[in-house]
């Protein structure tokens, strides 16, 4: 959600575009092409253009028709190409109720493996390893 973009910029992007070895994100307000429409970018670019998928969950991510419509698309690649990976961060507790509003989250969350982001040092620092590890994993 354009709502934790601060979030982004700040943790997910200078910790994995600045470590070692660097990983590209596809951001939008970076990486999407000007002119072509928000759906194109975020098929092509987006979800089509990346080995991995990073979706940030959290309220914002919930109430946003975008960010429901992207996971929908993320998952439709995830069933179509086996080899296509998504990432799921916690950003925040989200009820589990308001889980089931994005189609397909609730049974993902159940079914596979999460990260959970953790203002505590130490757990910060076990976060950006596993992160690391789930990207950089074929």
């Amino acid at each position: 959600s354009s709502y934790d973009e601060v979030w982004v910029m700040n943790e997910l992007m200078e910790n994995l575009e600045n470590g070692v070895p660097p990983i590209q994100l596809c951001l939008h307000m970076r990486d999407f092409q000007a002119g072509k429409s928000i759906a194109s970018n975020i098929i092509d670019e987006g979800i089509m253009g990346s080995r991995k998928i990073i979706v940030v969950v959290s309220q914002h991510f919930i109430d946003s028709a975008w960010c429901r419509f992207e996971f929908e698309l993320a998952q439709s690649r995830f069933m179509m190409e086996r080899s296509a990976s998504i990432i799921i961060i916690i950003l925040e507790d989200v009820e589990e109720r308001k889980t089931k509003k994005v189609f397909g989250l609730h049974k993902h969350l159940k079914k596979n493996t999460y990260l959970k982001w953790s203002r505590d040092p130490l757990s910060k620092m076990r976060f950006w390893i596993r992160l690391r590890k789930a990207i950089l994993d074929h």
